[in-house]
């Protein structure tokens, strides 16, 4: 692409002109709607404030322009219009320079004319291309218009234009000076005496000053009518990387890297990674290299894109523990430990009895084995559950107080004797089966009145009554003084009668009712 200078231009009279850019122009700097701009060469840097994809925030302004690829590192000429502002600005790396992305801003500016462009310029007569959709933007005036006014719109209400939009001239109205001399614009129209007529080839602008038209012939062009073109890259005259493609245009050429290349197409380097994203699979990382990629897989998978998911389970290749269970997951396994086991699935340990509560029954006390659990049962109990009653009754071994009587029955998960002393019948077996055996003379049983005197009452709350208890002939009689507790009588046929609670007697432990 050949660099445009100023003696390249044709000669610009009255106050038709264009503006001229040096590499540290801004963005920024830019006042109107529609600016003509020459850039020199050598503007390529490799650190600036860029911000921005086709419409741009903040930047060198020839900077911008080689990122939108209307110019090389040689120069250009190009048109910037003035763009609404976007809620945000997206950097990307195109044409070998890398743009920022940011937030909105009030000056924004485009390569490209939008709807929304007003017809603000510096030059006497702007030639521009509308793109389609601007019936509905901001019209101010007739024939006349506002320079705030949307240009293409005022075109389309002109009649010079449909909405589907296209190319046209307008010309601006010069008002009044201000104290700087600098010509005020405010308004703009588009029919006028001196209308360009001249036919410009090879997409050559015609343009018209006061009393003038010329043809603005694009870089590379040349001629009255800018209608000889060459063509670099039938020509080879071209400087296209060999991972590149040349791509002829009006005057130039254009260097696109080629896919899977990355560059500014003078220099291309391979890029397959950033370009195929997700090539490489399943969180593996992608390396390039000259003139393809490779993937290096994360652990647990394989294939040429790491696609193949190892199964480690099937393999034998994990290291869950006997009673664990291996699960494959995308690129790795995990062990789970077994029903009524625990751990972090390589180490298991039995626990059969925190995950099945009451698996022992009747108060029964669980026990985990190794691979299995027990239940050790209490006196009245049997059965791999303790389900199973084994006894209702029990005879102390030793004689003791009637207090201390009942804390040992209690301690063997019973009570002192009540509900098998108020039925009759059980209390008969009860004598005839468990008490007459032990051949001994007196038993505790769960019967006093110490609450009350008097007031009999047995330990799980049931008064006695005359149907409930078999006191002896004249019992209980509190003979010896304090006799609030109740035993069972040899002398009397095991009938009850009282005695004093300090004695120390056996007794008669009973199976507790759930």
């Amino acid at each position: 692409m050949s660099c445009i200078t100023n003696s390249d231009l044709p000669v610009f009279r009255h106050n038709f002109n264009f503006g001229n850019a040096t590499c540290d122009t801004k963005l920024s700097d830019l006042k109107h709607s529609i600016t003509k701009v020459v850039c020199p060469g050598g503007c390529w840097m490799q650190h600036s404030d860029l911000c921005g994809t086709d419409d741009y925030a903040s930047g060198p302004l020839c900077l911008a322009a080689m990122h939108a690829g209307l110019m090389d590192n040689e120069g250009g000429y190009f048109e910037v219009f003035k763009s609404d502002p976007l809620p945000m600005y997206n950097g990307t790396t195109r044409f070998g320079v890398t743009s920022e992305s940011c937030g909105s801003t009030t000056n924004t500016y485009s390569f490209l004319m939008k709807c929304s462009t007003k017809g603000y310029s510096e030059f006497s007569v702007t030639n521009v291309v509308c793109p389609p959709g601007c019936r509905s933007n901001y019209v101010c005036g007739t024939n006349l218009y506002n320079s705030n006014s949307s240009v293409c719109a005022a075109a389309i209400k002109e009649g010079i234009l449909t909405d589907n939009g296209g190319a046209v001239t307008f010309y601006m109205r010069e008002s009044k000076e201000t104290q700087s001399s600098e010509i005020l614009r405010s308004s703009f129209y588009y029919v006028d005496e001196n209308t360009c007529l001249r036919s410009c080839q090879n997409e050559g602008q015609c343009l018209s000053g006061i009393n003038a038209e010329f043809c603005s012939c694009l870089p590379g062009t040349k001629g009255e009518d800018c209608e000889i073109d060459i063509d670099e890259c039938t020509t080879r005259s071209h400087n296209c990387h060999q991972y590149a493609t040349c791509n002829n245009t009006v005057g130039s050429f254009q260097c696109s890297c080629n896919a899977n290349y990355t560059g500014n197409g003078t220099q291309c380097v391979s890029d397959y990674c950033t370009q195929s994203v997700g090539i490489c699979q399943n969180g593996a990382t992608c390396l390039d290299t000259e003139i393809s990629y490779n993937c290096l897989c994360l652990d647990g998978y394989t294939g040429q894109h790491c696609e193949t998911d190892l199964n480690e389970c099937t393999s034998g290749t994990h290291n869950c523990h006997q009673y664990a269970t291996c699960i494959n997951t995308a690129g790795g396994f995990q062990c789970s430990c077994n029903a009524n086991y625990t751990g972090n699935g390589t180490v298991c340990a039995p626990n059969f009895c925190a995950s099945n509560p009451g698996l022992c029954q009747n108060s029964g006390t669980c026990v985990d084995t190794s691979t299995d659990y027990t239940c050790s049962c209490t006196v009245w109990y049997t059965g791999n559950n303790c389900q199973t009653v084994s006894e209702d009754h029990q005879l102390t071994t030793t004689a003791m107080t009637w207090t201390e009587s009942r804390s040992y029955c209690q301690s063997i998960s019973g009570d002192l004797a009540t509900w098998g002393m108020r039925n009759a019948s059980t209390r008969n077996w009860i004598i005839e089966n468990v008490v007459r055996p032990g051949a001994y003379v007196h038993y505790w049983i769960g019967l006093s009145d110490i609450e009350q005197e008097g007031i009999w009452k047995y330990i799980d709350g049931v008064n006695a009554t005359a149907a409930n208890t078999d006191f002896a002939d004249g019992e209980p009689n509190d003979s010896l003084g304090d006799a609030d507790c109740a035993r069972l009588q040899r002398e009397n046929n095991y009938r009850m009668d009282d005695d004093n609670c300090g004695q120390n007697y056996r007794a008669i432990c009973e199976r507790t009712l759930n």
